[in-house]
């Protein structure tokens, strides 16, 4: 068979090439933000090579339907308005009427555990606290993803109302996080998923 010649490339044209065959590789992943890959707006997917990755800016992980900016480079940052890294006008306050009624519509139409308290993260909260020294920001124990101001968590569920344990798991299904249930369908497990501390009432 005869051999193929493959001309020799300099450098810098082989660094062009794998950049454009890395690109075309990440419009064939995620196709829905083809046309941004080379730098552009896109919203995350669950195909995006970002999804559950840390913005290098604010710190929290990529949720599917994020909206991000991504540069030329190829990194990536969010540009929603609830988030610090990219400014803007605020969204709702969660804390009028409108938006106070849907979170108890939802809590009616699908009642939170009766024995663990259900806390929504404000401004302040110790879960919310941003990355310092090193350290990245405080995440749910089941899928990972960094807490949000006004995420619904259920709190040190093997001690609930200590700050002893300092675990959180998102049972927030108007944000699409049903992670309590996901890790504890039918209220079956008997223990803290991180300290393996008993849960109460479970025996």
């Amino acid at each position: 068979m005869a051999r193929v010649s493959i001309p020799h490339l300099g450098g810098r044209e082989s660094g062009e090439l794998l950049r454009q065959l890395r690109l075309g590789e990440a419009a064939a992943m995620d196709p829905t933000n083809a046309e941004a890959v080379q730098g552009g707006r896109a919203v995350t997917t669950l195909q995006s090579r970002w999804l559950h990755l840390r913005c290098r800016t604010c710190g929290h992980t990529f949720r599917t339907g994020d909206a991000v900016e991504i540069a030329a480079d190829g990194s990536v940052r969010h540009r929603s308005a609830e988030l610090p890294c990219a400014g803007g006008v605020a969204g709702s306050d969660p804390g009028s009427p409108t938006i106070t009624a849907f979170f108890a519509g939802i809590d009616e139409a699908w009642p939170p555990p009766r024995d663990l308290p259900v806390r929504r993260l404000v401004p302040g909260d110790l879960l919310l606290s941003p990355p310092r020294g090193g350290f990245r920001r405080r995440a749910c124990a089941v899928c990972g993803h960094t807490f949000r101001p006004h995420d619904h968590v259920i709190f040190c569920p093997c001690e609930p109302g200590s700050s002893s344990c300092l675990i959180a798991i998102h049972r927030d299904p108007v944000h699409g996080l049903h992670c309590w249930e996901d890790w504890n369908p039918g209220a079956y497990q008997l223990h803290c998923p991180a300290t393996s501390r008993q849960l109460p009432g479970r025996s």
